[in-house]
């Protein structure tokens, strides 16, 4: 490709309000521009997209992996707003079209390849199978505009139980692991949460980078590491006296006035907001009102919460429900309601309010609460667990060595969910229908290459490695004579014609402003022919990541550049 026919440009400056620096060198090298919907690619852009398809195909094929397509657009059903939990990262649209449809827009949709196993596969002896495809995806939850538009590649594996589910797993992190040692970059693999109407666990392929989009919460002494929303706590019983010893006072009623708040309540008694317990009431689709009860220095996570009740999605309750229940908001605690409520709410406690000192609760009337509070004594839940939002500073799940807050650039899901898929079954060896077991892998492209330009770059522009290049040559002509053009030209058609993609520099530039732009584009190799090669007939070759240059005889360059290209990456 010649640059002076090239469609887009190298930029001297980015834009002021662009902060991230694989944006900005993505934008100052000609890869891409900032548009309305997100991120466009450019063509050399584009070349890398092509470039990182050919890597992911390659390592999935190896697996066994075959190749599908899928509607993007489906009819929208009631049942998909029960079952958005399980994939809430593909961030389904609905919309309607002109004969007034409603349609999702579902990009890589589970119950699509569910269908089509239900119907293509019978019995044990066609599991496992591996699927994948590629496909666009949107993300609402990026902070980045720019960011939540982009192509992904979703693997599915269609397994006959656990186990195989887990070998298959297994073989896909293979794959993914091979994919970031071609491209030459660094993940960490992170707890990212399970899904509320399956179970299944997720994890996350990370790039940890001052620059991410996403907080996490990291162990510098175990390794343990997760996304904040879906770090698991553990009660520090150091945090407050046990229990053990004498028996604690019974509850004793207090006026607390104008107290509706943990902070006014440990303000006002004197004490720490971990002395005290928090009440917070959730709507939801599925189990109706939920009452959440968490130490009162911590706060509710939704997303266990959600996962713990088994709901897809929670609301702030209403004051009605609140009440219905015998509840007072602001003076609520879950003491005495089983034997007022004329309503049912599913009362869920985190674990920092099971074991501990006694705590301030409710009274559940206005202007009171109830000191000497004690789990198990005074109150119960239906269900106890880990609900509270995990922080830096809390002590680590797995070694107690405390937390502490990064953050990342998620560039893809490991497990985002596991269940038997509803309606594929086959037959086991034994001629009993059993459910196909799936479990899904997703990587998103754009974020690839926004990872390899943060770990690959310098001050002068990017680093590409071999197989990432748009082009594994950038060739300079310096000089204006006939005779400079034409050998450049001849070089130019014989490095294509031996099979070496080449970006021509044929530009009538400075020498200055193309060395700056092969520095910002950053392809492995940097071939310069002046008008000095009419007399000494050298060709000069520079490797962008080491910075060697060398001098070459002309009839020796498509050999030196076949022995550069095939060295290993320093």
């Amino acid at each position: 490709m010649r640059m002076s026919a090239l469609f887009g440009r190298t930029l001297r400056e980015t834009p002021a309000d662009i902060d991230h620096p694989s944006l900005r060198l993505m934008l100052r090298a000609g890869l891409a521009r900032l548009t309305s919907g997100g991120i466009t690619l450019l063509p050399l852009g584009v070349r890398v997209l092509r470039r990182l398809e050919t890597i992911v195909c390659e390592e999935l094929t190896r697996i066994g992996a075959q190749e599908i397509y899928h509607p993007l657009f489906r009819p929208f059903t009631a049942s998909d707003r029960a079952s958005e939990s399980l994939a809430p990262a593909l961030s389904a649209l609905e919309c309607t079209d002109r004969s007034g449809r409603s349609l999702t827009f579902t990009p890589s949709d589970p119950t699509i390849i569910a269908s089509v196993a239900a119907n293509e596969i019978a019995s044990y002896r066609q599991l496992p199978a591996l699927l994948h495809h590629l496909h666009p995806t949107y993300r609402s939850e990026c902070r980045a505009s720019w960011l939540r538009e982009g192509l992904a590649w979703t693997v599915y594996t269609l397994n006959s139980g656990t186990n195989e589910r887990n070998e298959t797993s297994a073989r896909v992190h293979s794959a993914f692991e091979r994919i970031f040692r071609r491209c030459d970059i660094r993940l960490t693999l992170v707890e990212a949460g399970s899904d509320a109407g399956n179970g299944g666990a997720a994890r996350a392929y990370v790039a940890i980078s001052g620059h991410g989009d996403t907080d996490l919460l990291i162990c510098e002494s175990c390794g343990y590491a997760a996304v904040l929303d879906a770090a698991r706590t553990t009660f520090n019983s150091a945090l407050g006296a046990s229990i053990g010893g004498d028996e604690p006072a019974q509850p004793e009623e207090i006026a607390t006035p104008n107290c509706a708040t943990i902070a006014d309540l440990a303000r006002f008694c004197g004490v720490p907001e971990s002395a005290t317990a928090k009440a917070v009431f959730f709507d939801s689709p599925e189990r109706g009102l939920i009452f959440a009860v968490i130490r009162g220095d911590r706060e509710i996570n939704t997303k266990k919460l959600c996962t713990v009740a088994g709901v897809s999605t929670l609301m702030p309750a209403r004051p009605e429900q609140i009440s219905a229940i015998g509840a007072v908001a602001g003076y609520a605690s879950p003491v005495g309601l089983q034997n007022r409520a004329s309503g049912r709410a599913l009362i869920v406690a985190d674990l920092s309010v099971t074991a501990g000192s006694p705590l301030i609760a409710g009274a559940n009337r206005h202007g009171y609460h109830l000191r000497n509070v004690v789990y198990g004594r005074d109150w119960r839940a239906d269900l106890i667990a880990d609900i509270a939002l995990a922080r830096a500073g809390d002590p680590c799940p797995e070694c107690s060595a405390l937390l502490r807050q990064a953050t990342g650039l998620v560039t893809g899901y490991a497990e985002r969910y596991s269940v038997a898929a509803t309606g594929a079954t086959f037959l086991d060896r034994e001629g009993i229908t059993r459910p196909i077991a799936m479990a899904s892998f997703s990587l998103s492209l754009e974020r690839l290459i926004l990872t390899i330009i943060e770990q690959r770059c310098d001050q002068a522009g990017i680093i590409w490695t071999p197989e990432t290049a748009p082009f594994d040559v950038h060739l300079i002509r310096l000089g204006k004579q006939d005779a400079t053009r034409q050998a450049a030209d001849a070089l130019y058609n014989e490095l294509i014609a031996a099979g070496i993609t080449v970006l021509y520099d044929d530009r009538d530039d400075t020498a200055g402003v193309k060395f700056n732009d092969a520095d910002l584009i950053g392809l492995p190799l940097r071939l310069v022919l002046g008008d000095r090669f009419l007399t000494d007939g050298l060709v000069e070759i520079k490797q962008r990541a080491t910075g060697v240059i060398t001098r070459t005889p002309r009839r020796e360059i498509i050999a030196e550049v076949q022995k550069v290209r095939a060295l290993p990456d320093p």
